[in-house]
């Protein structure tokens, strides 16, 4: 994962999927958290200013596992804090994304690591992701609670 200069309330979740794909041989090639992104989820902010903890998960086009003719220039996958669950998207030739990412029903806010290496390895070969839900990360509670006292202070703010 690229390195922060402080850690944030996901980032220990974060880290704990990149080394649950990394040990899967699914390692990816960009991943990275951050708290500056807008919060596109929120309605009653006049200003535009409210920003919301996310994590981006890239593989491109030379990964090993990709199978090209599913997904020809890689796919992404996007962890926001607001929203319920991981979200995905096929990737441009710039890396962009092809269009705004899809929920991914499967893979609930905490899911566990190990669910999420079985969503990417089915993305990566060009399968849908599978539907059912698994278990959830087993910090998953002490995760929430510094993400909603996160939240709390960037609404004082």
């Amino acid at each position: 994962m690229t390195a922060q200069t402080r850690t944030l309330p996901h980032d220990p979740y974060i880290t704990a999927v990149t080394e649950a794909l990394t040990a899967a041989g699914l390692e990816p090639t960009e991943a990275w958290t951050s708290d500056s992104e807008l919060d596109r989820y929120r309605d009653d902010d006049l200003y535009g200013l409210a920003t919301m903890l996310d994590a981006v998960l890239e593989w491109d086009d030379e990964h090993p596992a990709l199978d090209t003719n599913g997904h020809r220039y890689g796919i992404g996958l996007v962890w926001d804090h607001p929203a319920e669950q991981w979200q995905w998207a096929a990737r441009k030739d710039n890396g962009h994304f092809i269009q705004d990412p899809e929920f991914l029903p499967s893979l609930p806010r905490w899911a566990d690591p190990a669910v999420v290496v079985i969503v990417v390895r089915e993305l990566l070969a060009g399968r849908p992701a599978p539907t059912a839900e698994g278990p959830l990360w087993t910090g998953h509670e002490e995760a929430q609670a510094a993400v909603d006292a996160w939240a709390k202070a960037e609404a004082e703010s």
